[in-house]
């Protein structure tokens, strides 16, 4: 009887912590709704949500912390998306949106060739990636014009180099980025004009 009792208020104590971490949880869960619809995206935001297992939300936020560039925010929503969770809803539409914060760090180097190359090619594995696991994702069919607008910037950056090293009088580097536009990029304007530079030079 005594046995009976004591598991009669363990069951009852369970019952009343899962209730107050429900509530609890609904609370944190009230407070990322309000400032996804206000459009904020905070570190509050993001650590609320890490805290609570919403992931459609965490979807919303990370959509809404793209479109304000805050990028680390959005791969820090998303990164870990379908290892947090069991059987996630949408985890093509995560994979998409981490695909896009990385075109976004892209973005940013335009000032650093360099690093706007190797970022770039993190870019193109992204979306590599995400056709060859999500071959039937609705987001597919928006992969082609971003790795377009992808390669065609790449090209740009490339043969910017390429005429750097030659104007600096390194026409070994500059000849040999000329042949790998060519190859790599010679459906773009660049790499129709890497071409072009490579035909003169074997007239000379």
């Amino acid at each position: 009887m005594r046995s009976c009792v004591l598991l009669l208020l363990l069951a009852g104590l369970t019952g009343c912590a899962g209730m107050a971490s429900q509530q609890g949880n609904e609370a944190g869960l009230a407070d990322a709704r309000a400032k996804i619809s206000l459009g904020r995206c905070d570190d509050g935001l993001v650590a609320d949500l890490r805290r609570h297992k919403a992931p459609e939300l965490e979807q919303q936020a990370a959509y809404v912390c793209l479109q304000q560039g805050e990028i680390v925010a959005v791969e820090t929503l998303l990164q870990d998306y379908t290892k947090r969770h069991v059987d996630p809803p949408y985890p093509d539409y995560s994979a998409y949106l981490l695909a896009l914060a990385q075109y976004g760090r892209f973005e940013l180097t335009a000032e650093d060739d360099a690093m706007r190359l190797q970022e770039g090619r993190k870019v193109h594995a992204r979306f590599a990636e995400f056709v060859r696991r999500y071959p039937e994702s609705e987001y597919r069919s928006e992969v082609a014009p971003h790795l377009y607008e992808l390669l065609q910037d790449m090209a740009v950056t490339e043969y910017r180099l390429a005429m750097q090293a030659i104007e600096a009088g390194d026409l070994q580097t500059g000849e040999a980025r000329m042949r790998y536009i060519a190859r790599h990029y010679a459906h773009t304007e660049s790499g129709r004009n890497a071409n072009q530079w490579l035909d003169r030079l074997t007239e000379q």
